[in-house]
């Protein structure tokens, strides 16, 4: 089986996932092609959307974390957010990848066991919520892989327009859970490529580089200025390429209710991290133990 997962979700954008691990968006327009991030770089990427890219492919990087970048030195043209530079640690992107080839190495069997029950009871999974088995070819098990970064070619700003022809793509910084963070509107279609700052899950904002007063304000002007003239919103994790516009405002009232200092419950974060959590039941808010409104 391939480890990509490519496929038309609507005239224009392809989903270009790996499956349970992490969703890229391949967006297409007259005169160009832009890939909203790259990857894990435990494959390639640029072989993968050789099939259905209609124009040379330039790469926007939503962030600098590592699961959205490895296949960034398959590609000339590179943009990213200007703080981007100033947020990239080569090393501590390598330990990352180490760590999370560890964390994930039981996934396809808990994914198995829930399989199981979802094909009797649910019928949820379908082939765009599915897992790839670990490790990816090439790579021996209980062993990370190397992700090269590079820097990119161009930067982008806030309100910056990514003209692709007939489609054109408005840069929205949204920073928290990075300082770099991008979403991508598409406002004539009606779509917001939200990446890491919007989807059903855990929402990480623990790390040392992450801003909850930020993520705050970042998913309040969301809410406030896109989810009522959007009528689709694409993400990058847990299983669900998709999620309503509405969960942009659920996400905005749980920023609001961290800093009124709503309780917070003791919790776990991605690499067993004691953290604490803002519960919404189908996604909560992860921050560092100690915070204070």
């Amino acid at each position: 089986m391939e480890w990509f997962h490519v496929a038309e979700m609507e005239p224009g954008v392809h989903v270009v996932a790996e499956p349970g691990h992490v969703c890229s968006w391949l967006i297409h327009g007259s005169e160009r092609t832009i890939l909203l991030d790259t990857g894990l770089g435990v494959a390639d990427i640029a072989k993968a959307i050789a099939p259905v890219a209609r124009s040379p492919v330039e790469v926007v990087s939503s962030h600098s974390h590592f699961d959205h970048i490895g296949g960034n030195p398959l590609f000339d043209v590179r943009y990213a957010h200007r703080l981007a530079e100033s947020s990239v640690h080569a090393e501590v992107i390598q330990w990352e990848a180490g760590k999370y080839a560890e964390l994930v190495a039981d996934m396809p069997a808990a994914f198995a066991t829930f399989l199981e029950t979802d094909r009797v009871w649910f019928f949820l999974a379908g082939p765009d919520e599915t897992v790839r088995d670990w490790p990816p070819p090439g790579i021996a098990p209980g062993e990370g892989w190397t992700i090269d970064v590079v820097p990119p070619t161009a930067t982008l700003d806030d309100g910056d327009v990514l003209d692709l022809g007939d489609r054109q793509l408005r840069v929205f910084h949204t920073p928290g859970h990075a300082p770099d963070h991008i979403c991508l509107l598409d406002e004539r279609n009606g779509i917001l490529f939200a990446q890491d700052q919007a989807y059903y899950g855990p929402h990480l904002d623990y790390d040392a580089e992450c801003d909850v007063a930020a993520w705050a304000a970042s998913e309040r002007r969301l809410a406030d200025e896109v989810s009522g003239s959007i009528r689709q919103v694409y993400v990058a994790h847990c299983l669900r390429p998709a999620v309503p516009p509405r969960h942009l405002r659920e996400l905005k009232e749980a920023g609001e209710a961290l800093l009124a200092g709503e309780r917070l419950t003791p919790a776990k974060g991605l690499l067993g991290e004691d953290v604490l959590a803002l519960d919404r039941g189908h996604f909560s808010v992860l921050v560092p133990v100690g915070f204070q409104a």
